[in-house]
């Protein structure tokens, strides 16, 4: 197929080289939002995915997004720490970025904070004072530690009166963002260059997604993905200069830590994203192919199952689920979606209407596949399926050689 050149300019560079390279029509504008009735989550607003690349900064973008379609409310349900394999990690990050900036009895400030629990490990560990901001924030979900920290239940814009802190904090929210270059600006309205603000920024890295082909990763709420080099470019482009870039859990996540650039600054260049150009673009251009026979194939894997009688459920139950539920076609197929977050026990997924229950339900179910929607959570949840005696079940992860490896039992 031949790539269809946009109209638009790009939102990260305002360049005017992108093209469209895949199109999902027709999949849920929210993919987080929980419903406690079956049909009204069959119900949720529908829209289609339009990703295109910029061929100047290496951006990728859904130009179909709208912005008045997603909703961030305290019925969006996105921790993840729930999970040991993840805390664990979550720890670290906080350590590290804490040792690395001598962040103790210091100001911080988390834009999209969620639940409220990096900001909160930061605050604890560091005995520093925070705000966060976040419309999805739940005050009954906030533990009395202490801790001097303000949650404010909004959006953090350009009006917004937020005296310069010690560190910025924005960890998957600017995949949320379509103006990345204005909300870049925002954030860089808070940043003191005397003080040595430190701004750091987690998203989903675009280059693990096109690589393995990573349908399940393409949502509609992600308006914007970024490589190294899209990203490093608009944080330069706003007066930033870059301090660390790299990927983090199994190259999932893509990390950078930037500061106020000094007018002596030169040009950042190192783990910019330079050289990224070549293969990336071929990734771009293999993506649909990739994503489309992946897809075909896990279909048939759980069509196959249920055709003989066997029962198929996803461990897993947020944004790669419904995006896997719907590419793959196999709703019909899939009674079930598990999940060790309890806040999400007896609720329905927008689009498919699945509903989600607890592992223990596993052990009266007796589940003959279970596909867990993240690979890095596969040992926690093998370990689960044998402590709940289903020593039937095949085992799969979404990764890149999932589809071609032998199946693992959970005994």
């Amino acid at each position: 197929m031949s790539p269809e050149t946009t109209e638009s300019a790009c939102p990260n560079c305002a360049g005017h080289s992108s093209y469209l390279f895949h199109r999902i029509r027709d999949v849920p504008v929210n993919s987080c939002l929980l419903f406690d009735d079956r049909a009204a989550a069959r119900a949720f607003p529908r829209g289609d995915i339009a990703l295109s690349y910029c061929a100047k900064c290496h951006f990728i973008y859904n130009a179909a997004w709208a912005p008045d379609r997603t909703v961030y409310s305290d019925q969006y349900e996105e921790t993840q720490v729930f999970s040991g394999t993840f805390s664990q990690y979550q720890k670290r990050q906080v350590e590290q970025l804490l040792t690395r900036y001598g962040l103790f009895e210091k100001e911080i400030v988390e834009i999209g904070c969620g639940k409220g629990e990096f900001l909160s490990l930061l605050c604890e560990l560091g005995r520093n004072h925070g705000v966060g901001y976040d419309p999805s924030f739940v005050p009954a979900r906030q533990p009395d530690g202490g801790m001097e920290i303000v949650f404010r239940r909004e959006f953090f814009g350009p009006e917004t009166a937020q005296s310069p802190p010690d560190l910025v904090c924005c960890k998957m929210t600017l995949e949320h963002i379509s103006d990345t270059k204005a909300f870049a600006e925002g954030m860089r309205r808070i940043v003191s260059a005397e003080r040595g603000t430190v701004i750091f920024i987690q998203v989903p890295d675009v280059r693990r997604i096109l690589a393995e082909g990573a349908f399940w990763d393409i949502y509609y709420e992600h308006c914007s993905y970024f490589s190294p080099s899209s990203l490093s470019h608009v944080l330069r482009s706003v007066g930033l200069e870059v301090l660390r870039i790299g990927a983090e859990f199994g190259d999932q996540y893509l990390t950078i830590e930037a500061r106020a650039a000094s007018p002596s600054a030169k040009p950042h260049t190192q783990h910019d994203g330079s050289g990224e150009e070549d293969g990336f673009a071929k990734s771009v251009s293999d993506f649909a192919l990739t994503a489309t026979k992946k897809a075909a194939q896990w279909g048939s894997l759980i069509r196959a199952v249920s055709l003989a009688g066997g029962k198929a459920v996803l461990w897993g139950s947020g944004s790669k689920a419904v995006s896997f539920l719907a590419a793959t076609q196999t709703e019909p197929h899939v009674q079930y979606l598990v999940d060790i977050n309890p806040h999400r026990w007896g609720k329905f997924v927008p689009g498919s209407g699945t509903k989600i229950v607890s592992p223990a339900f596993l052990a009266q179910y007796q589940p003959d596949l279970v596909i867990a929607m993240n690979a890095m959570y596969s040992t926690e949840i093998m370990d689960d399926l044998k402590r709940l005696g289903c020593s039937r079940a095949i085992f799969r992860a979404l990764d890149s050689a999932s589809t071609q490896t032998a199946t693992r039992g959970a005994s």
